[in-house]
């Protein structure tokens, strides 16, 4: 979150720390693909202040066991046409907040997470942006074999984009590292989906750049009825007013983040050449890559309560959070593609502390606040959330804010298969904590049955995150980055989440980076839903 400037460099040579993430989205096509969830990633992830190891194989457990629950949101994953069994279907997505411009120090690579484990034989498709033209390497903690399927170079912006892609991964994979040659100097922005029935690349892809409100990478060209397209943009002045699925007319968007102009689409594709094209609200210069995949029986969708798209969204004032120094909009728009049953915000941030008094959409669902709102220093975090919500991959939102001079971050949690009254229970505290090392809360929650979902975060002075012990960490981090921030990306604060397996209390205690640094003021909360 906060004020410190010594950079990840001073702890080149350690071993990085198991990082873990979740996602919002949307649906397919011929008939359309919707969406379901699981393979992990090579050892070049953040770390120092404890290894995540023991916590991730926890989570990975506690997730399989949440796969027995309801069979509710694997049905959310499937084609409602009757289409075959083979037709690809969206498992989840996570979209990241773009590095702007902070140059990355050696190993230059950025860590994210999906935000489930991956089932076994299921694809995973990244999509990813950066500056300049360094060699792009992608890989995951189950070691699984991701292929640069995509890589255009816009020489005349200094922009680059691409897609990367595995077939038939393990299963329990979930920390994703993009990393570069050199250091590719900012504007680093990722995302990655899962899909079940993918088996492999269909040719070769297409990228492009442009200037005006349609984006398209070129033509491409299926050998057979039912390829699975991808296509990702990027909106070279880092925002955007609004993005729209094109293509044959049935996209279905993925994420569409606003304030870093970052969106993604997929469609099933029928037999015949293909432009993918997405729409821009607002006249920008654009780059865009977008690949063809083949369809086949390959890998499942998950069952149980689950994220499907998790969007992490930055929204700063501060220039060294990615903002400009000038009030961000209020109320404040943003775009949330999703397709399940309950909508989660979890907000926090600092270096003023600002609230969210209201949220609503344009489908007219009701926005409560889970609990309190809870302060220290000028850490605050909140928590809002939208119960048996009516979905749309265009979702808006609109956020209304007592001020509009902090730097704070919202992550959209897109659920699947959650009780139509789901809120549980919250708790939520601040302290000040002196000493170096972890930060454990000095309370716990305790659901009221099994298989729950509880979303986590804390926002603190100094240091930044690294885990969430025995639990699905979802901060993204990169190499380079400042000790305490603030950053665009996720401002070096902790978000997560755990799936319960008992009713016995749930505790949090969340690892750091820089194990002589204390975390000072801190202020977080906790969240259960049915």
């Amino acid at each position: 979150m906060n004020r410190i400037t010594a950079t990840l460099a001073s702890i080149l040579g350690t071993s990085v720390v198991s990082m873990l993430a979740l996602a919002c989205g949307s649906s397919g096509k011929a008939g359309p693909a919707p969406d379901a969830s699981s393979s992990r990633g090579a050892d070049s992830s953040p770390g120092g202040g404890g290894s995540l190891q023991d916590a991730t194989d926890d989570a990975t457990a506690d997730s399989a066991a949440g796969d027995d629950a309801t069979a509710s949101s694997r049905d959310a994953g499937r084609p409602p046409d009757g289409s075959t069994p083979t037709t690809p279907t969206l498992v989840q997505h996570v979209s990241g907040s773009s590095t702007r411009d902070n140059g990355f120090a050696s190993p230059y690579c950025y860590y994210y997470q999906l935000p489930n484990p991956t089932t076994a034989g299921n694809a995973v498709v990244v999509g990813f942006t950066f500056n300049g033209n360094p060699t792009p390497t992608v890989t995951d903690d189950k070691k699984d074999t991701f292929a640069i399927t995509e890589n255009y170079y816009d020489a005349a912006d200094t922009q680059s984009i691409g897609i990367a892609t595995a077939f038939g991964v393990s299963a329990g994979a979930r920390v994703i590292s993009l990393c570069f040659g050199a250091d590719p100097g900012g504007y680093v922005q990722p995302m990655a989906t899962e899909f079940d029935n993918v088996t492999g690349v269909d040719g070769a892809g297409a990228g492009n750049h442009g200037t005006g409100t349609s984006v398209t990478p070129g033509m491409l060209t299926p050998t057979a009825s039912g390829d699975l397209v991808v296509q990702i943009v990027a909106s070279l002045s880092v925002k955007q007013s609004s993005f729209s699925a094109g293509m044959s007319g049935s996209g279905h968007l993925l994420s569409a983040d606003l304030m870093d102009g970052w969106a993604g689409q997929y469609e099933v594709a029928s037999a015949g050449p293909i432009t993918p094209t997405m729409g821009m609200g607002t006249s920008d210069k654009w780059i865009s890559a977008a690949v063809l995949l083949k369809a086949g029986s390959s890998g499942g969708v998950p069952a149980g309560m689950r994220v499907i798209h998790l969007v992490h969204e930055n929204v700063p004032y501060n220039p060294p959070a990615g903002g400009t120094g000038n009030p961000f909009p209020n109320p404040l728009s943003l775009q949330f593609p999703c397709s399940g049953n309950l909508l989660v915000a979890m907000e926090g941030g600092g270096n003023a502390p600002e609230t969210v008094t209201s949220m609503s959409d344009t489908n007219h669902n009701t926005w409560s606040q889970a609990g309190k709102t809870y302060a220290q220093g000028d850490a605050v975090v909140q928590a809002f959330y939208a119960a048996a919500a009516t979905s749309s991959e265009d979702l808006g939102l609109s956020v209304s804010w007592s001020g509009t001079k902090g730097d704070y971050t919202f992550f959209l949690y897109d659920v699947a298969g959650a009780a139509s009254s789901p809120l549980d229970t919250t708790v939520g505290g601040g302290g000040s904590m002196g000493t170096a090392g972890s930060l454990t809360f000095p309370f716990t929650l305790t659901p009221a049955a099994p298989g729950e979902i509880v979303f986590s975060e804390v926002m603190w002075d100094f240091n930044t995150g690294s885990g969430l012990t025995g639990q699905l960490f979802d901060t993204n981090t990169f190499s380079g980055e400042s000790q305490s921030g603030p950053e665009p990306v996720d401002e070096n604060n902790g978000w997560g989440h755990v799936i319960t397996t008992t009713t016995q209390p749930v505790g949090f205690t969340w690892t750091v980076l820089f194990a002589g640094l204390p975390v000072g003021a801190w202020a977080g909360m906790v969240a259960a839903f049915k």
